[in-house]
């Protein structure tokens, strides 16, 4: 599931054009398991410590007692999940060995008995030859929600490790440990629904929505979410006087 729910909060805490995205992946050199089948992506949206010290520094904003205290402002955290459809092991058999979100988007993109795309959701994409990328996890600090910042983060990290695939997958709904009742859960997964589909994702099946990586769309939303995040800046830098 994926989450980035926007609520109303105070200003954002720091400029968010210091922020930057730190990516983790590891894999024993010998492979075990469904290794050389699935991949996971860490992905930590933070603005470094010394980068903020250093931004502080210019503008004279802070003493040096106050920027040698200052420590990274964690903004967000992502999880991707690369599916090879080449590789040794089944892909779906890959998929359900992770997680229970996962493997539901699994089953309904995969014939699990051929080990390919399922008919249908091969007919849905323009080109149905690749790998397939799972959003897994996108959650935003507090602080930092209500800006739009997750459709950027989301789409930037997409943008890295997506080459090679054929469809980005995800399964909108609430990820960050809340209660929620049967409705709410409904409301959070429609509401994420049309938060994903700024970026190029499509409704698919029973709660799956897509995103075709041989598609412009996705190109363009991407570089129309980099003109907003451009204007969130601009719009930081002007209240705080920092041009």
């Amino acid at each position: 599931m994926t989450t980035a729910l926007a609520v109303d909060r105070p200003p954002l805490p720091a400029d968010p054009s210091l922020i930057s995205l730190a990516y983790q992946h590891e894999h024993p050199l010998q492979a075990y398991e469904f290794d050389d089948t699935l991949e996971v992506w860490q992905v930590t949206a933070r603005i470094d410590a010394d980068i903020l010290a250093e931004d502080m520094a210019a503008r004279g904003d802070a003493d040096q007692e106050t920027m040698d205290a200052i420590e990274d402002v964690a903004v967000g955290r992502m999880s991707f999940v690369r599916v090879r459809m080449f590789g040794p092991d089944s892909p779906f058999h890959a998929m359900d060995s992770y997680t229970g979100d996962v493997s539901r988007i699994g089953e309904r993109v995969l014939d699990v008995a051929r080990g390919e795309f399922a008919r249908d959701f091969e007919g849905a994409l323009a080109h149905p030859v690749g790998d397939l990328l799972v959003m897994d996890r996108v959650i935003l600090e507090p602080a930092w929600r209500g800006f739009g910042l997750g459709p950027v983060l989301a789409s930037a990290a997409i943008r890295r490790l997506s080459p090679d695939c054929t469809a980005v997958l995800c399964e909108p709904g609430s990820a960050d440990g809340r209660k929620m009742t049967e409705e709410q859960h409904r409301e959070a997964a429609a509401k994420l629904g049309r938060v994903w589909s700024t970026i190029g994702f499509e409704p698919f099946q029973h709660g799956v929505h897509f995103l075709d990586c041989h598609l412009q769309r996705p190109l363009d939303l991407l570089a129309e979410r980099q003109h907003e995040f451009t204007a969130l800046c601009r719009s930081w830098k002007t209240q705080h006087g920092h041009w």
